[in-house]
């Protein structure tokens, strides 16, 4: 089993998760409950592997797993979405603990202009004496990535 915690990520993703909850007022356990929610939503390319499974009779994953449940008790996902990830998750070829890190950790490292932002917000709090212009530093960040 998988621990599918914040704190058991890589640190460089659980300090993304942990900067994004954060900013939105949330405990990092929420804030990975809404990432999941919408990961779920969001069509993902092995969909069409789960749909070619269905076609072809492909029993449903049991979510009596101890992955399933440490999603239900750390996230209180409803149970639909945990059997999107474990259709997913078993498409994949994967357990569904590791298959849900592995998208957590994807979706981390899929930083935004708002994550550099906060990185250089972080910044400035430990050195109140740095002078930075925000804007300025927003637009170089869009430059540089071409938006």
């Amino acid at each position: 089993m998988v621990d599918l915690r914040v704190d058991e990520l890589p640190a460089a993703a659980a300090a993304v998760l942990r900067r994004r909850a954060k900013a939105d007022g949330r405990s990092p356990e929420q804030h990975v409950r809404q990432e999941l929610l919408a990961l779920a939503r969001r069509r993902a390319p092995i969909d069409a592997v789960v749909e070619f499974r269905a076609e072809r009779g492909a029993p449903e994953p049991s979510l009596a797993e101890p992955d399933a449940v440490a999603l239900w008790s750390e996230y209180d996902l409803p149970t639909a979405v945990v059997a999107v990830f474990a259709r997913r998750a078993e498409a994949a070829g994967l357990p569904l603990g590791e298959y849900v890190r592995q998208e957590l950790i994807g979706v981390a490292r899929r930083g935004t202009v708002a994550d550099a932002l906060l990185e250089f917000a972080e910044v400035q709090e430990r050195d109140p004496s740095l002078r930075m212009d925000m804007d300025e530093i927003a637009a170089s960040i869009a430059y540089a990535r071409g938006l």
